[in-house]
């Protein structure tokens, strides 16, 4: 049995010993007892906030500065009897549940007892001989009752505290320490008083008593907002941590039997539209009746705001048979139309939900998880989706690439896990070696080779794409630089990043790189996807500019992907244009996909640019683009990607290039 479950035992028992001795002594009793006694019932009860709905409570026990008075005076009986009363006050005036209020109750009879059985072993004499009046032999007596009673209410409100809040006893311990200090200064000034003072003059004591009372509530309640978002009023993010923190401490106590509960993360990303098109002030309109609807079906508690357009909900319990219909159940309290002056708004709710313990333990974890689970739902369509293990490896698995990756750059020892290899580019009507790609290979010591794809995706967001762009120009600017001393002469190019564009310092890297390798600068090309010239046309058509001023050729790859208009081709200054394989593999048997190439081509051809078609995998493929005038043709059918010396071996020496056409200007 626990601690606190055995205290709940013997408070029950002193109680039921008290209550007949006490009502025995109430017939006879004094106006002093009276006075103490009503002042104890209600100086712990919210008076301030009767008329609103305050949730807030405070664990300082003004109470019992009266029932030690009244133990002084009159005994054991009396003093528990209304100590268990005053509880039981205080715990329905505060909202306390059934727990809490026979835990409340609890603590304050069991420490009232002890201190009162200590002192009446410890003084062979009554402490007051007399009424009134103190003296000095009596302030031992009163500083042991307080003691006692200080160190068996605090390690119960201790204990207590542990079981519902995060951080151990130590850290309860810390957030109790206050309540309980001002409790007992209290109780070491007032009860003495209070034993001096006749009749109903008690009342005076009432006025600080109820100032206090009223000081520490405001304290609890400014701690509270510092948990609450203030346009909802929902838990924010420190709330939601906190009371997730509480709900999984009982999993450190018994780890082998954790508590399951669940994280449901839900998305309303349109209200965002009404942030753009109807104001500021729409928008947290609308959002606050979102919160209001979560609140009321959840709980203000469970419920928190994680983001303009985020909200969390806690939902203790979930298991994962539950855990789909849960994360329906929230999208819909959102599905119907928010009302706002008589407009409705539909915000599109979708929701995620990840589990405690499978899925992990701390806040941030699971709500990586269960927007995972938001984000696979929006995608397909769905109002709610669970998290599955393997959407969570690929961004675990992302950053273990990047993190090993920049280590690879920049320890020396290790860059030789990164390799070029060059996959050829054929002038179509002659046959001949045109260029060459340089792809970059990594093969990590333990994990082995990383596929390209996945590579690029991990590294492209941070500037460790800027340091692989850096050293894979200066391993193929060296090889170039080998084949030029033996008499191959051939264009190379190389991919950039959006962050290499968007480096001031890149065109002058590139000037740089070639002189160091004496390269002419049309050995060398720069490729660029469409997806960054939608995204932002005037930053790269300057990054561009800058490079095309140095004599390098630039080209357009993935053409066709990502609907470039022809004013933001016109805007850079090309040498190329590559045609996506998605495009080219199928033309042989897709008249569509045929009709797209031979108008990408034209469409080149009148800008002066070089066609070079990607995918190309077979001889039809070959033979019907060979149709085309001055296409060179890149893939599978030419060769796979090989390295510098198995490329100089498959194609040996090749004439320089034909001389580039001049460049577009817009």
């Amino acid at each position: 049995m626990s601690v606190i479950g055995a205290g709940a035992l013997v408070s029950v028992g002193l109680v039921v010993w008290a209550v007949p001795h006490a009502i025995a002594f109430a017939k006879h009793a004094p106006s002093e007892f009276w006075a103490m006694t009503g002042l104890a019932l209600v100086v712990d009860v919210p008076l301030f906030a009767v008329r609103g709905h305050d949730e807030v409570r405070v664990r300082t026990t003004l109470s019992a500065c009266f029932t030690v008075a009244i133990f002084l005076l009159w005994g054991a009986a009396p003093a528990i009897a209304v100590q268990a009363a005053a509880a039981i006050v205080t715990a329905v005036g505060q909202r306390y549940g059934l727990i809490g209020g026979l835990f409340l109750t609890t603590r304050l009879v069991c420490a009232l007892a002890v201190a009162e059985v200590v002192v009446l072993f410890a003084s062979p004499r009554p402490i007051l001989d007399e009424v009134p009046g103190l003296s000095g032999r009596d302030l031992g007596p009163i500083g042991l009752l307080v003691g006692v009673w200080f160190a068996v209410s605090f390690g119960l409100l201790v204990l207590g505290t542990a079981a519902v809040t995060p951080g151990g006893l130590r850290q309860a311990s810390l957030s109790v320490r206050s309540d309980l200090l001002g409790t007992i200064a209290l109780v070491l000034l007032v009860a003495p008083l209070l034993t001096t003072i006749h009749g109903w003059w008690n009342v005076l004591i009432a006025v600080p008593m109820f100032a206090w009372n009223q000081l520490s509530r405001q304290q609890a309640r400014q701690e509270e907002r510092l948990r609450r978002e203030p346009v909802t009023g929902l838990l924010n993010r420190e709330g939601l941590i906190i009371g997730l923190e509480a709900l999984t401490l009982y999993d450190t106590i018994r780890p082998e039997h954790p508590r399951p509960l669940g994280i449901v993360l839900v998305n309303v990303e349109s209200v965002l539209d009404i942030n753009r098109t109807l104001g500021r002030d729409m928008y947290e309109r609308v959002v606050a009746e979102a919160a209001r609807r979560l609140g009321a079906a959840f709980g203000a508690d469970q419920v928190g705001r994680l983001s303009g357009e985020a909200f969390v909900v806690i939902r203790p319990g979930l298991t994962e048979p539950d855990a789909l219909s849960e994360a329906v159940r929230v999208s819909r309290v959102l599905q119907r139309p928010i009302m706002v002056h008589g407009i409705p708004f539909a915000i599109d709710a979708a929701s995620g939900v990840s589990l405690s313990p499978e899925h992990g333990r701390d806040f941030i974890t699971l709500v990586a998880k269960a927007e995972l689970a938001m984000s696979e739902a929006r995608r397909l369509g769905r109002p709610a989706m669970p998290y599955v293990h393997q959407a969570a490896d690929v961004p675990q698995r992302r950053i273990a690439i990047l993190t090993e990756l920049h280590a690879a750059l920049r320890d020396p020892v290790r860059q030789d896990e990164i390799a070029v290899v060059y996959q050829p580019q054929v002038r179509l009507a002659t046959g001949r070696l045109a260029g060459a790609e340089a792809l970059v290979r990594w093969t990590h010591p333990q994990w082995g080779p990383v596929p390209a794809d996945e590579l690029i995706e991990a590294v492209e967001p941070s500037e460790v794409m800027h340091l692989l762009t850096r050293h894979m120009l200066d391993r193929v600017c060296a090889q170039v630089h080998a084949w030029n001393l033996r008499g191959m002469q051939l264009r190379v190019a190389v991919n950039a990043s959006v962050q290499d564009l968007h480096d001031r310092e890149f065109p002058a890297e590139l000037a740089d790189v070639l002189r160091r390798y004496d390269i002419p600068p049309d050995q060398l090309t720069i490729e660029i996807t469409e997806r960054m010239l939608i995204d932002d046309v005037d930053r790269v058509a300057r990054a561009a500019e800058s490079i095309a001023a140095l004599g390098i050729g630039l080209s357009l790859d993935d053409f066709g992907t990502g609907y470039a208009s022809m004013q933001q081709l016109r805007a850079l200054p090309l040498t190329e244009v590559k045609i996506d394989k998605s495009y080219v593999s199928g033309m042989t048997e897709n008249a569509a996909q045929q009709a797209i190439v031979t108008s990408v081509h034209q469409l080149a051809r009148a800008l002066n640019l070089d066609v070079v078609a990607e995918g190309v995998e077979d001889h039809r493929t070959a033979a019907v683009l060979t149709r085309l005038p001055r296409t060179i043709g890149q893939g599978w059918y030419f060769g796979r990607p090989v390295s510098a010396a198995v490329l100089e071996e498959q194609w040996g020496r090749s004439p320089r290039p034909a001389r580039r056409p001049a460049r577009v200007r817009g």
